[in-house]
């Protein structure tokens, strides 16, 4: 029987997609010309999702790039490639936003930010599909399983639990029923327990109650 093939990227790419398209959409939504407090808004929220874009490439960095130099070296160096160029970008956003307010024509500003946004948002939905499709199988054929599941393994073990339920809390909406069940089984069979109940606190704050209750349900 095959070994089950280790995702690293696969939940956390779901949340990021979902976060990126909704604050595209928030994005293109608002009078940049008179609505300070949308302004407000939609920069705080680019602000915690360029933290959690950063906070992700650096476990990257950390995790899984040292395994892709080790067995897959073209494809390491291919994805550093894409990070040089995406990763600067996040403060040419980031700056580009907060100077709307203070714009000469605070419309054409906002606007402008929204085209930048958007292109920099379909660049890296590519880099997303390229770390799925080209990294993962490259670490699945040359990297043996127990060398990537002991990596995952110390990322998981590195994490404050603050840090965790924050992951937590921006994965669980973008998750199916099953995947989210997954999640916190693997949580209840090798956490202690006062880490699942922690956890389970998070699904219960941010699911919908049809959806915690069905989580509940699955475990």
């Amino acid at each position: 029987m095959s070994e089950e093939k280790i995702n690293f990227y696969g939940n956390y790419h779901k949340a990021i997609r979902r976060a990126l398209f909704e604050i595209s959409a928030r994005a293109g939504l608002i009078d940049y010309l008179h609505d300070d407090e949308a302004i407000a808004r939609l920069t705080d929220e680019f602000m915690r999702l360029t933290r959690a874009l950063r906070e992700h490439s650096t476990h990257e960095d950390a995790y899984m790039q040292p395994l892709l130099l080790k067995y897959a070296p073209e494809v390491a160096e291919y994805m550093e490639r894409q990070h040089a160029t995406l990763d600067p970008v996040l403060d040419v956003l980031d700056e580009q936003l907060n100077n709307v307010t203070s714009a000469a024509d605070r419309g054409a500003a906002g606007m402008a930010f929204y085209a930048a946004l958007n292109r920099w948002i379909g660049a890296y939905l590519e880099h997303l599909a390229d770390e799925e499709d080209v990294a993962n199988p490259a670490l699945w054929e040359r990297c043996p399983h127990d060398e990537l599941a002991d990596s995952v393994a110390r990322f998981r073990t590195s994490l404050a639990l603050e840090q965790v339920a924050s992951s937590f809390e921006f994965m669980l909406p973008a998750l199916s029923a099953p995947e989210r069940a997954d999640l916190y089984l693997i949580v209840r069979d090798n956490a202690p327990k006062p880490v699942f109940e922690t956890l389970l606190g998070v699904a219960e704050k941010t699911l919908s109650d049809n959806d915690y209750q069905d989580l509940k349900q699955r475990l």
